[in-house]
């Protein structure tokens, strides 16, 4: 900034004078000492106009060299932390790529196994169900022939013991004959004596004969019971228990399709083959009810439900190529290139 400074003094200087005095008797020259004060005044201007303008100058340059470099730390932050973003990405990205390429490729070695061993599951089940078909009609043979069998040794046992007591049945029989005469006589005074005590001997053997068919039906009742305990304890050790305790909800997979015309649409209904009821009558108008007032959103098919399809038809029609009119290669090729095709498979489970 500009300024002005005034500076005052008094300079005291002594100075030899020398003057000439005017001519007389001698007339002549001299000299004297004088001291002098002057006073001094001096003003000083000082112009730091140019020096102002340089330190402005100065401070613009030095403030835009600190935003450049505050400028410059933020992109290297900024960069450092995209930089490092990337990498990890990258990283991760690779990661999982490689883990997931390693279990596609397990996949794929594994998949033909698997639908190897289905099928030969398959296979088992039906040799399974066949040699169930065969051991029951030989099962049946051999208890109706050792049936037969029993049967004619429990004739010929009768006989044997009829005849062998031959005499004594017919003593009990005449005696039974004789016993039935007197009480069912009613001339004789006998019958009126041994009216009650015949009474009381024929309730006291009715009640014997029902309380001998109770105790039979108790009997049968305990062995039917420990049987069926005993079959139950041996299906929980094959069955994967469940708690009866508690409400499931079991689902029933059903295929719903429409076909609309200009006017009119029809909604029709598949099922499994072994439950008929559930596709006809009442059932069928309940389900084509829920499918078309149902609110639930309508969403693609995930490509895990895709897959258990796809492998769910392979096997169908592996098994309707061993069936007695089996289908062509070329119709489950078709099949197979209509459900590829098709990507707007739509579920609201």
């Amino acid at each position: 900034m500009s300024y002005t400074r005034n500076y005052q003094e008094t300079v005291s200087k002594t100075v030899t004078v020398r003057y000439d005095y005017p001519k007389s008797e001698n007339g002549g020259s001299s000299s004297t000492t004088v001291t002098v004060d002057i006073p001094v005044s001096i003003d000083i201007d000082v112009d730091t106009r140019q020096f102002d303008d340089s330190i402005s100058d100065c401070k613009d340059q030095v403030n835009l060299l600190t935003g450049s470099v505050v400028a410059t730390e933020v992109a290297q932050i900024a960069s450092k932390i995209a930089n490092a973003k990337t990498i990890a990405n990258t990283i991760v990205d690779g990661f999982f790529g490689l883990i997931k390429s390693e279990i596609n490729q397990q996949l794929n070695e594994i998949k033909p196994r698997v639908e190897a061993l289905i099928i030969e599951l398959v296979q088992h089940q039906q040799s399974c169900a066949q040699k169930k078909i065969q051991f029951e009609g030989d099962f049946a043979r051999i208890a109706d022939r050792y049936t037969k069998i029993f049967q004619d040794l429990d004739k010929e046992l009768r006989n044997r013991i009829l005849a062998l007591n031959q005499s004594a049945v017919t003593i009990q029989g005449k005696l039974s004959s004789h016993v039935h005469r007197s009480f069912s006589d009613i001339s004789t005074g006998i019958t009126t004596i041994y009216n009650k005590e015949g009474s009381q001997l024929q309730s006291i053997i009715f009640a014997s004969g029902i309380k001998n068919r109770a105790l039979s039906l108790i009997e049968n009742a305990r062995n039917y019971l420990s049987n069926e305990k005993n079959l139950s304890e041996q299906l929980k050790k094959i069955l994967i228990p469940v708690n009866y305790h508690v409400v499931v909800n079991k689902h029933i997979p059903v295929v719903y399709f429409e076909t609309k015309n200009i006017n009119t649409s029809d909604g029709n209904i598949i099922s499994s083959t072994s439950i008929q009821t559930l596709c006809s009558g009442e059932n069928k108008n309940k389900l084509k009810e829920y499918f078309t007032l149902s609110n639930k959103s309508w969403n693609l098919l995930s490509a895990k439900n895709r897959n258990d399809i796809n492998t769910f038809m392979q096997l169908e029609l592996r098994k309707r190529e061993q069936e007695k009119q089996p289908i062509t290669p070329r119709i489950a090729e078709q099949i197979m290139q209509l459900w590829s095709n098709n990507t707007n498979i739509q579920s609201n489970y």
